[in-house]
């Protein structure tokens, strides 16, 4: 048997488990695989001898298969879990049982996330929290240098524009659900500052001959 999935991922072991049968429905759940049934009650639930192995039947036979994509080298952007060595913060490379993570907000808030991110080639992965607060505040140090150069503010530079703009700093403003806006009243991400925002729609014809009409 090859040691390279269809996907170019690295198969592991075979897994050794009299219970497992050709054919199984095969369900994940973190690093959890679960057989037969369904989500909630699995015939059969087996946890990986690492987090970032799932089963996969080959041939008739049930596999563990490395799923980090940084391991396999195979130009996966999105592991559905990766290895505890490659599960590490893109900007300054910590571990995750190392990292500063989102504290509690509320009692209701356990904490102890991170910021979802992408690398420079779209390889999707976190980041922990010192490098995303230092990367908001490069943000707004240089919004708000943008404002001071937009001291010759001209409100009429900002209306009925094919893209929309913060009237502070000129940051791109989302609008993909923003279609019914009408003044609603918005908070700049890069500056901070709040302005608001109108949707203005315009209306076109069209008119066509229709042939032998009277």
């Amino acid at each position: 048997m090859r040691n390279r999935t269809d996907k170019n991922e690295i198969i592991v072991t075979p897994i050794n488990d009299d219970r497992l049968k050709p054919g199984m429905k095969r369900m994940r759940s973190g690093s959890s695989q679960l057989f037969g049934g369904n989500t909630h009650e699995p015939e059969i639930t087996l946890t990986p001898p690492e987090k970032h192995l799932y089963a996969l039947e080959m041939k008739g036979i049930w596999m563990w298969v490395n799923g980090c994509g940084h391991c396999n080298q195979n130009g996966e952007k999105m592991s559905y879990v990766v290895c505890e060595e490659h599960d590490r913060c893109q900007c300054c490379g910590v571990n995750r049982k190392d990292a500063i993570t989102i504290p509690s907000r509320s009692e209701h808030d356990i904490g102890g996330g991170v910021w979802g991110s992408r690398d420079d080639k779209g390889v999707w992965g976190w980041t922990c929290r010192k490098c995303h607060e230092a990367e908001e505040e490069r943000v707004r140090s240089e919004a708000l240098a943008r404002i001071e150069d937009n001291s010759d503010y001209n409100e009429w530079d900002y209306f009925s524009e094919d893209e929309a703009k913060c009237p502070w700093c000129n940051a791109k403003v989302d609008t993909e659900e923003s279609y019914g806006a009408d003044g609603d009243e918005l908070t700049c991400d890069e500056c901070g500052h709040s302005f608001t925002l109108t949707a203005e729609h315009t209306v076109t014809w069209t008119t066509k001959r229709r042939e032998n009409a009277q």
